[in-house]
């Protein structure tokens, strides 16, 4: 017995998980805009900056306090908080959240930017399936799992390969 879920479709977030951590974790790439560095550490400390400096950020529910947290970011910060999302999004199972939900959150956050970016439809479609079902917590404490994931890419790109 292994420890990956085998479920049907569960191998596209394996394989979009290693994705990121070659391209997004071991350099510095996009997984929507491969070309454009946006998990430098440089990016990273940005998005610390606006997101995890300033948790409090108005009134409203999440996407309300993000957007006012990300106001006025270069398109790279909300490149790379979209992906952030994407990532926190792409172990849920479907039954605690929806694909559609999933998608319009990061599509969402990619919209605020002022470029012109979509997620790809290879990664959307893997927001149909899910390996875990985390619990309210995980929702509702979405702060924190969002943050969690910043700071640990932040860790990571200060680690001796």
């Amino acid at each position: 017995m292994g420890s990956r879920v085998t479920y049907e479709g569960t191998e596209h977030i394996y394989d979009v998980a290693s994705a990121w951590v070659d391209r997004g974790l071991r350099s510095d790439d996009s997984l929507f805009t491969p070309g454009n560095p946006i998990w430098s550490t440089h990016w990273l400390g940005e998005l610390h900056r606006r997101f995890l400096d300033r948790p409090d950020a108005g009134d409203g529910g999440f996407t309300d306090r993000l957007r006012v947290q990300l106001e006025d970011s270069p398109p790279e910060v909300y490149r790379l908080m979209a992906e952030v999302l994407f990532i926190h999004l792409l172990i849920i199972w479907p039954g605690t959240m929806g694909k559609s939900a999933k998608t319009n959150l990061v599509n969402e956050v990619l919209g605020w930017g002022p470029a012109d970016v979509t997620m790809p439809a290879p990664m959307a479609d893997c927001l149909a399936y899910g390996i875990a079902s985390p619990g309210m917590a995980f929702l509702a404490f979405r702060p924190m799992q969002v943050g969690l994931i910043i700071e640990f890419a932040e860790q990571w790109k200060g680690l001796d390969e």
